[in-house]
């Protein structure tokens, strides 16, 4: 099976339910653009397409296939730390260094190369900025291109509308805001149609999250 998710979590057994969502919608936002990463390449090392980086876990349960796909892979248990740290720079380079720790354990065991492949990439991607963005739809109308893209950082889930004239970005505006967890923002904001007259939506049960004026950006 190719590789195409990645988690990184606090251990199951040694964390609650708060701390495991908070660690992971946190992190939401640089799995992405690893996954991203991950599917060019299609790599294929046996009956998983899932790594589950757990801090804290048990090294014993390391590199065996469980659940739907999932291959476990433990790594130190530091986030003690989390409690001290205070800038937004602080926490992603503490989450970017147990990714890699991971992917370091996994290349071991693998003879593989991930780490030196995603640390350059994934130092140049945040570089201008610690989010993620996904293109959700677009389309021009009349003189501007109106742009919906869904924005994903360590706090939140934005969906900004983005006008442009021809190549400047004349203005961004956020239309729809929820916390960074992937299943939220799956079910709540599943696709975005952009028509003449407005921007709508969606949410995965084909009802409309929200519907704003075309008028309100241009």
């Amino acid at each position: 099976m190719n590789i195409t998710q990645v988690y990184l979590t606090p251990d199951y057994d040694t964390s609650d339910n708060k701390e495991r969502v908070r660690y992971q919608n946190e992190t939401t936002y640089i799995q992405l653009f690893v996954e991203e990463c991950l599917r060019k390449n299609k790599v294929d090392l046996g009956a998983f397409n899932r790594l589950v980086f757990s801090e804290g876990g048990d090294s014993a349960r390391d590199f065996n296939v469980v659940g739907n796909n999932a291959l476990p892979v433990a790594i130190s248990n530091t986030r003690g730390e989390l409690d001290s740290l205070e800038s937004e720079q602080d926490f992603h380079d503490y989450y970017i260094r147990k990714l890699l720790e991971g992917f370091s354990k996994f290349d071991e065991h693998y003879k593989s190369s991930f780490f030196s492949y995603l640390k350059p990439l994934i130092s140049a991607k945040y570089e201008s900025g610690l989010n993620y963005e996904q293109q959700m739809a677009s389309k021009r109308i009349e003189a501007h291109r109106i742009q919906v893209v869904g924005r994903y950082d360590r706090k939140s889930f934005k969906l900004l509308v983005n006008v442009y004239a021809k190549k400047e970005l004349l203005k961004s505006i956020p239309i729809f805001e929820c916390e960074p967890d992937m299943f939220v923002v799956k079910y709540e904001a599943y696709k975005v149609e952009i028509n003449d007259e407005s921007i709508v939506v969606i949410n995965k049960v084909r009802e409309n999250t929200l519907e704003r004026d075309i008028a309100e950006f241009i």
